[in-house]
């Protein structure tokens, strides 16, 4: 661990990345709430069930299906393809029917179509800044081996195999450039794109039976963008050609959703003139 240590330009840049991916998902909830004044509710639940969801709960799934030591977990870490397989249907299952749980029942007196993109920006957003912050935890980690104080990172735990599992997960990061960072402050743009367009989906499926199909429509769509990064893992693209194939898949499933936005507005104004009638 001694002999670990972080050039300055990895530090800077994780601090940067950190930074910026918690300041996007704020500015954008600013710049929503100013346009908008929408209730608060709906972000703050999205940011909820992002945790329990996407963290909590397929905790267990997760571990024994990839990481555990048991024939399925061995089979599916042992491919590729197929643990990305495995990892998206999770994120998909996982996320998208906390999507549905919470605007099926916690927000179902939020019916506005505002309603969606509001806990989109929570969901999408409250990731960025969970992964935002741990990155700023890698770089407080790199300033203190970089300083020599690996102790601290350590504490009593002397152990060789121990040292050693935890310098392997440190090294990949010690000389990462700056460029690399900021690419990942651009991963989030696409990343919180689609949350948005899927909880328009899921939003429509919870408020027009029309609609239910969208729900596993976004469970699909969603397993299909996190499995898309296996292309880059596998050394198949760059990973410049990747952010820009994420960048370009989210901006084709926000045009789709956008469309069903418009009808949402649509219902929502014909319901409006059915109570005035009415009234």
């Amino acid at each position: 661990m001694d002999n670990l240590q972080f050039t300055n330009e990895a530090v800077a840049g994780m601090v940067t990345q950190g930074v910026l991916m918690m300041l996007i998902p704020i500015i954008m909830l600013i710049i929503w709430q100013v346009k908008t004044h929408y209730n608060i509710a709906p972000v703050v639940i999205g940011a909820a069930t992002w945790f329990v969801f996407a963290i909590v709960l397929k905790i267990a799934p997760a571990y024994f299906l990839i990481q555990a030591d048991n024939p399925v977990a061995k089979a599916v870490s042992g491919n590729i393809w197929l643990s990305f397989i495995v990892a998206g249907l999770l994120a998909g299952v996982f996320e998208e029917t906390g999507r549905f749980l919470a605007l099926r029942f916690v927000l179902k007196k939020y019916a506005h179509r505002r309603t969606a993109i509001s806990y989109g920006i929570g969901h999408g957003g409250f990731e960025s800044i969970y992964i935002g912050f741990q990155t700023l935890s890698l770089a407080v980690v790199g300033i203190l081996l970089s300083s020599g104080h690996a102790d601290m990172i350590l504490g009593n735990n002397t152990d060789e195999a121990t040292i050693s599992l935890v310098a392997s997960q440190l090294q990949p990061y010690a000389n990462v450039v700056f460029s690399e960072c900021m690419l990942g402050v651009f991963e989030r743009l696409p990343a919180i794109t689609v949350h948005i367009a899927f909880s328009v989906l899921v939003f429509a499926a919870v408020r027009e039976r029309r609609y239910l199909h969208l729900y596993p429509v976004a469970v699909i769509l969603h397993a299909l963008f996190d499995f898309s990064i296996v292309f880059y893992r596998a050394g198949y693209v760059s990973v410049w050609v990747m952010e820009l194939g994420l960048a370009v898949i989210a901006v084709l499933i926000a045009l789709f959703t956008s469309r069903i936005y418009k009808k949402l507005g649509e219902a929502e104004q014909d319901m409006n003139k059915v109570e005035i009638a009415t009234g």
